[in-house]
């Protein structure tokens, strides 16, 4: 054997070897980047729960913004002034996702929270005030708008903890994981600072106009997190 003519021959099978794999695990990562990079079906929580979301924060700006032409308590101004300002923000955030994957918001599913198991009209959502809430919120005046405005707002704050928590597990999407489970957090430590300033405002938990409803739980058995263990963070 002729070991001379041997050895290239082996390097050269080996270096050729080497290559080969090196260009399946290229190919490798770059199928599994671009699969990663397809955006969500649009059944899917991440889609699901940015739509429901941008209808469920529009209607706190609502509710903001009556209490801020209507009310008088600083404490109940000041979370009214909060609200509008984080949840523009973040609707901005899910909108400009949306846009990116390719989807538009008017195009979302006839029923609401399909995603998480609990499907329902986008009108019923948990937390949502009904028409005549909101009408009574617009009719209010004074002391009478802040009790309202905060016990509104405490209910849609629970619904609004509920549907970000089932996001925060259900979704796909790393960024939709993340902003969802900001937004229970912040959320859910929210409803005890209004509760707080409520109590130290003299305000009435359960004021005329306010119907309290039902919060379940989000379909799989989760419970929602629980706001005297979370820091409070605007991110």
């Amino acid at each position: 054997m002729d070991v001379d003519r041997y050895v290239p021959r082996t390097w050269l099978a080996l270096a050729g070897l080497v290559g080969a794999f090196a260009f399946l695990g290229a190919a490798v990562t770059y199928f599994v980047m671009e699969r990663d990079e397809r955006p969500p079906d649009e059944s899917s929580a991440d889609v699901g729960f940015l739509q429901d979301m941008l209808d469920h924060h529009e209607q706190a700006l609502t509710l903001s913004a009556w209490e801020l032409q209507n009310g008088t308590t600083p404490a109940a101004q000041m979370f009214a002034r909060e609200v509008l300002q984080q949840q523009s923000w973040e609707m901005g955030q899910m909108q400009r996702q949306l846009d990116q994957w390719g989807y538009a918001r008017q195009d979302r599913s006839p029923m609401a929270m399909d995603w998480m198991g609990m499907a329902t009209a986008p009108d019923e959502m948990p937390g949502l005030a009904s028409d005549a809430e909101l009408e009574a919120l617009r009719e209010a005046e004074g002391a009478e708008a802040d009790a309202l405005f905060m016990a509104l707002m405490e209910d849609h704050h629970r619904g609004g903890v509920s549907m970000a928590a089932a996001a925060a597990e259900q979704a796909s999407d790393p960024w939709v994981r993340d902003l969802a489970g900001r937004m229970a957090r912040n959320q859910a430590i929210e409803i005890n600072e209004m509760q707080a300033a409520r109590e130290r405002a003299g305000l009435d938990a359960s004021p005329d106009g306010y119907e309290p409803g039902p919060f379940p739980d989000h379909g799989d058995g989760g419970e929602m997190p629980d706001s005297e263990d979370m820091d409070h963070s605007n991110g």
